[in-house]
Order: C-alpha cells, then sequence, then structure tokens
C-alpha cells in the first residue's frame, strides 16, 4: 500500500457533543487505496441538524463539461468529491458496521471506476448517495 493519500484535500469538522463520525480517516484511506480510488476532497462533516433523511456517506462526481473560467474548486488529481457526515453518537456503533461491512467498499469501487466511465458519463454530474432515515435505515440513491 502507498503511504500516499488517495486525496488531495481533506478537512474534519469539530463535532459537538452528541455527535460521532461513523468512519474514521484510517477506515476510508484503507477502502480508497484498496480500490484504487483517488478522490480531490475528503471532508468529514458535521449534520448538527434535524438527522432524519440526512446523508451519511456522499460520493459527488462534478461534470467536466462546464465552464472552467470561474470554476474555484481545487481538483487536484481528480475532481471527485467524497463526505463522511456526523451521526448522532447513539447510532454510530450500528452506523459504523454496516458501513464498513456494506457500504463503504462499494462507494470506494464508485469513486474508483467514475473518471473511466467515458466522457457522456463525466460530462454530467453524479451521486452516490447513502441516506438515513429511521424507518428504513441506510438507502442508496444514485444518479
Amino acid at each position: 500500500m502507498s503511504s500516499e493519500e488517495p486525496w488531495s484535500s481533506y478537512d474534519k469538522d469539530k463535532l459537538s457533543k452528541g455527535w460521532s463520525y461513523p468512519l474514521s480517516r484510517d477506515e476510508v484511506f484503507a477502502a480508497l487505496v484498496s480500490a484504487g480510488a483517488v478522490v480531490g476532497s475528503l471532508s468529514f462533516s458535521r449534520t448538527e441538524a434535524n438527522f432524519e433523511g440526512r446523508m451519511v456517506l456522499h460520493s459527488c462526481w462534478p461534470s467536466d463539461a462546464r465552464s472552467q473560467y470561474l470554476d474555484a474548486r481545487p481538483h487536484g488529481r481528480s475532481p471527485l468529491l467524497m463526505w463522511v457526515s456526523a451521526v448522532p453518537s447513539e447510532l454510530r456503533q450500528r452506523m459504523s458496521q454496516e458501513l464498513r461491512e456494506n457500504w463503504l467498499d462499494q462507494a470506494a469501487e464508485w469513486a474508483a471506476k467514475a473518471p473511466m466511465r467515458g466522457n457522456a458519463w463525466t460530462a454530467t454530474d453524479h451521486y452516490w448517495i447513502l441516506r438515513y432515515t429511521e424507518a428504513a435505515g441506510l438507502i442508496l440513491e444514485e444518479s
């Protein structure tokens, strides 16, 4: 495994009491490296409002067809963006286990395949979004 990080930029919000991240930076690192994925930005973000329906794990391919004239986004090695969102602390253990067992590798594989999908695909915005609802748990949305 390479010691180079599979992202160009990284940030992590500080959390208030009662909130936790369901994955660690090391877990995301391992999944991205295993899949051969590189993302432009990895963000651990707080979502300290109503958690119902919120994104827990989210990857985005922003269209590479739009004008770059006013584009201030630093893409680095990849335009891909990935977020891990904070969850209520009482859900952290359950979410963490489910993300590690069922979803993190899928998100990393999606990110690895994104830049290789051809011009028609990369010319439009695409999302891999895992949302949490109390009734259904984690639900995947792809576009």
